[in-house]
């Protein structure tokens, strides 16, 4: 099973910070992010599956329109920023298909840690905003492993907008 995670693109300042948009940079990472995600995400994929905060909601819907893909966008709580990311893996964990979430620091980085296996608490990345991290699960939960066993397969690296 693969998991992509992408962290939201950049969003701009303010309060509340539920309701920040993107921010002009945010929409254009957007746009060439989707540019470079091919066949191999959108062949996988059912649901784009964001948190409920805004500037995930709308990095998700630029996405898919750039991309020109019909996958519908799914509101997944358990991704906000200081949502526990213990939650988010014992569902990746059962998780039959690929799936495409879009979340928030330090969520992602705890979550890529813990599938990685490292130490409760450590972050598996330093996740910098619109950049996709793509796991592989290679085996399902045991008791020593609850979350099961993963591998890195890719980071892209936010795409370098002006």
């Amino acid at each position: 099973m693969i998991v992509f995670l992408l962290r939201h693109a950049d969003a701009v300042p303010g309060e509340p910070d539920a309701d920040r948009p993107l921010s002009p940079k945010g929409r254009r990472q957007c746009a060439r992010l989707a540019r470079g995600l091919g066949f191999e995400v959108w062949s996988q994929v059912r649901f784009l599956e964001h948190s409920p905060l805004r500037r995930a909601a709308d990095t998700a819907a630029r996405v898919r329109v750039a991309a020109k893909v019909r996958q519908p966008l799914r509101v997944l709580d358990g991704l906000e920023p200081e949502a526990d990311p213990r939650a988010t893996a014992r569902v990746l964990a059962k998780s039959r298909s690929a799936r495409f979430l879009v979340g928030h620091n330090p969520h992602l980085a705890g979550l890529v840690g813990l599938l990685l296996g490292l130490r409760e608490g450590a972050a598996g990345i330093h996740f910098r905003k619109a950049a996709l991290v793509t796991l592989e699960r290679l085996a399902g939960p045991t008791a020593r492993k609850p979350y099961g066993s993963w591998r890195l397969k890719a980071l892209q690296p936010p795409p370098t907008v002006r």
